[in-house]
């Protein structure tokens, strides 16, 4: 009962930084282009699980041994699931708010069960597919109360938000392949190829804009994104499921969304009636899709 309580504080933590990234995103964004902010978080994030996974491997865990994990698999998944996200995450909230990018991004666990039906050819259930059909509809709606020049929520913005979602959608599909393998080692391998990936875009980015002036506040952001969101939150995801059914645990992540609004809104981001009514369109739609097997929410 003890680790149950335990798992359940550690999902709730986990959901709030899990949340918390779309504020802390959006804060840095005008300090840091896109694809620096990717590198460096994923670095970070990608030090951190490694140092984990390297402990865990001297303490007699059950690691494969690195040369014998599925790297072309991995690398696949890191290009789609790091460098296309976070990149596509960045640059959204460029042009939209945190609240908006939020409600967007709620959409993940349907997109998810989308792509496994299209390509996976897994079974969808008609309560699967009416949920899918719900969520789309939320977005819709979502991008209807959008404005197509305001940076408070644009459609450009909410647009490149839906593509995250998405990219995230590929990207935990892929994850069957690798299921077999320890979670933390295989996620810092797949953490680590994607900042691989971006430290020439990030080089590139520099080289043409210039290097950015980061002041502590951008300094401790991103440390948070990596560290926190990228690193300490999915040890404690992982170490959560040991004691609790995945699909239990999934419930979990449509906090996400929740927290990302509620702390646009405190800090004073606009969000239309439209919005707030597609948001609750789309989490009906993913409260049913979720009524068979959740899925993860992204990172």
């Amino acid at each position: 009962m003890q680790s149950h309580f335990a798992s359940i504080v550690m999902l709730l933590v986990t959901m709030v930084i899990w949340g918390s990234t779309f504020v802390v995103t959006k804060g840095i964004n005008d300090q840091v282009q896109p694809f620096t902010l990717a590198f460096v978080r994923v670095a970070i994030g990608a030090l951190v699980l490694l140092g984990c996974a390297f402990v865990r491997q001297a303490r007699g865990g059950t690691h494969a041994r690195w040369s014998t994990l599925p790297w072309g698999t991995m690398i696949t998944m890191g290009l789609i699931g790091v460098v296309l996200y976070y990149a596509v995450f960045n640059y959204s909230l460029v042009y939209t708010s945190a609240s908006q990018g939020a409600l967007v991004q709620s959409c993940i666990p349907a997109m998810t069960a989308l792509v496994a039906v299209v390509w996976l050819r897994e079974h969808a259930s008609a309560l699967r597919w009416t949920g899918i059909a719900l969520s789309m509809a939320g977005i819709l709606i979502v991008f209807s109360g959008a404005d197509t020049q305001s940076g408070s929520g644009s459609l450009l913005g909410n647009v490149l938000m839906f593509v995250s979602a998405v990219l995230w959608g590929v990207y935990t599909s892929m994850a069957k392949r690798v299921a077999t393998y320890d979670a933390v080692q295989v996620t810092a391998g797949i953490i680590g190829a994607g900042a691989v990936m971006l430290l020439p875009l990030s080089a590139f980015e520099i080289a043409a804009a210039g290097m950015p002036s980061v002041n502590l506040r951008g300094w401790l952001g991103m440390a948070y994104l990596g560290a926190g969101a990228s690193g300490l939150a999915y040890m404690m995801y992982s170490a959560a499921l040991k004691h609790m059914d995945a699909s239990e645990a999934g419930v979990y992540t449509n906090l996400i969304p929740i927290v990302g609004v509620i702390m646009g809104v405190m800090l004073g981001e606009p969000l239309s009636l439209r919005a707030i009514i597609g948001g609750v369109v789309v989490l009906v739609g993913v409260w049913l899709t979720s009524r068979q097997p959740a899925v993860s929410q992204a990172v």
